[in-house]
């Protein structure tokens, strides 16, 4: 997990595990933004990236779906209300992706928020599941 801070803005990357039997997937991240300023702060993805070992891979097509909320906002235009925390997956197009053993994967994100840029990365540990016989 890491995080970002501007002045009263703090982004940070929430661990996401992705469990599967085979071929796994990849196919969102998740994070956190904390405005612990007076004001409301408006918000817009600026990118984002799978980081894939020692692999860049750009996310061209994302969506931001607000947990608390059960709902999509626009990427590009969404806002933070005052003193409150905004949960949120950042949803892609599926990746299918085999890590090597030990492998780090992350999905990246820089955000601009009223001018503010912060930048955090939302770790993906997978976990193999036995087929049920």
């Amino acid at each position: 997990m890491t995080a970002s801070q501007g002045s009263d803005l703090r982004l940070v990357g929430e661990t996401v595990e992705i469990s599967y039997v085979a071929d796994p997937v990849i196919g969102h991240g998740q994070f956190r933004l904390e405005n612990r300023g007076l004001n409301a702060v408006s918000v817009a993805v600026d990118s984002a990236w799978l980081t894939l070992g020692a692999r860049r891979q750009s996310l061209t097509e994302v969506s931001v779906y607000v947990t608390g909320e059960e709902q999509t906002v626009d990427s590009q235009n969404f806002e933070v209300k005052a003193q409150e925390t905004l949960n949120f997956l950042l949803g892609f197009p599926a990746v299918a992706y085999n890590p090597a053993f030990g492998e780090s994967v992350a999905v990246g994100l820089r955000l601009q928020a009223d001018g503010v840029e912060l930048e955090a990365f939302s770790p993906i540990t997978f976990v193999r599941r036995l087929p049920r016989s």
